[in-house]
């Protein structure tokens, strides 16, 4: 009687240890939410979701043979010196577009150091159910299995609701989305910006205001580039502008180049990037040779130099 006491003690320690390794190691599995310090093997953490993403780009086609399971685990790191979203995503094995629609980041070029992104263990997209849209039509839209989005988005069933954002395993952007990313314009014009964004005193009224653009000087009668494809929606003499050209694009984009000598395109046109539409002039209010340039969305400015790449055809 009393060796069957000791056995069933014993047996009950032992399910005790066991279970309290179980916690433990469900606990030093599930790093979601925690920081990782470098993105190498030398970091614990860093070192498993390393391992997970590989493991996923290896084996995960979308079209079936690996279980994707629903452990979508989301880490945080603090950009480092030389850090960009290129050498993270060479590092981790993750595409750009996952990134990108993970993190809201003013300029993906230029990111500070000591900026907080979060890392996946699994790649794809991050993606906003538009309104009417079931896990039907966005499977379809991205070529993946409808079961794998309900899995590794734990829905309970395939109803979805609008304005979610949810995660595409292995989905990518459509071109037409990563561009307005990175940075769908490239500058009208080389050359050294006088003025930036924002509120500064003005030049020749001495008062604080808001600059709507960026002011890149260069000499007289240089020729100004369409910054992106577009349609001529004006092309004339406007007010402190002067002569002035804009530009409408895709998604509610449109752009302004100001104080131009000369206008070479004309109302209704229709301009490719890259193509030379003006030339650098003094024309309104100015105190120099320069062009004025703008980015606007819905008629609202926004700052060219976070959604413009310094680049020209």
């Amino acid at each position: 009687m009393k060796n069957k006491r000791i056995i069933v003690i014993s047996i009950l320690i032992l399910e005790l240890l066991l279970l309290s390794l179980f916690i433990f190691l469900k606990k030093q599995s599930n790093y979601n939410g925690k920081y990782i310090k470098e993105l190498s093997e030398n970091d614990k953490i860093a070192k498993k979701l390393l391992k997970e993403i590989k493991d996923f780009n290896e084996k995960y086609n979308g079209k079936g043979g690996f279980s994707l399971d629903k452990n979508l685990k989301i880490v945080i790191y603090k950009i480092k010196p030389g850090d960009n979203l290129w050498n993270i995503s060479k590092k981790t094995g993750l595409s750009i577009d996952t990134l990108l629609t993970l993190n809201n980041l003013d300029n993906v070029h230029i990111i500070s150091t000591g900026t907080e992104i979060r890392i996946p263990n699994k790649d794809g997209i991050f993606y906003k159910v538009s309104p009417g849209e079931t896990i039907e039509d966005i499977a379809k839209k991205f070529n993946v299995k409808p079961e794998d989005i309900i899995n590794v988005n734990e829905f309970s069933d395939e109803s979805i609701e609008e304005g979610i954002d949810i995660f595409i395993p292995k989905g990518k952007l459509p071109l037409e989305e990563r561009l307005n990313y990175l940075g769908r314009f490239i500058t009208p014009l080389i050359g050294r910006i006088t003025s930036g964004f924002g509120f500064r005193k003005n030049p020749i009224t001495k008062k604080k205001e808001f600059h709507t653009g960026i002011d890149i000087a260069q000499y007289y009668g240089a020729p100004v580039k369409a910054s992106e494809s577009g349609e001529v929606i004006f092309a004339g003499e406007y007010k402190g502008y002067g002569n002035l050209i804009i530009l409408r694009h895709n998604n509610g984009y449109s752009t302004r180049y100001g104080h131009l000598s000369k206008i070479i395109v004309k109302y209704g046109e229709k301009v490719r990037q890259g193509e030379v539409i003006g030339y650098v002039g003094n024309s309104g209010s100015v105190t120099g040779p320069h062009l004025h340039f703008e980015i606007r969305r819905y008629g609202k400015a926004i700052n060219p130099y976070f959604n413009m790449r310094w680049a020209q055809k």
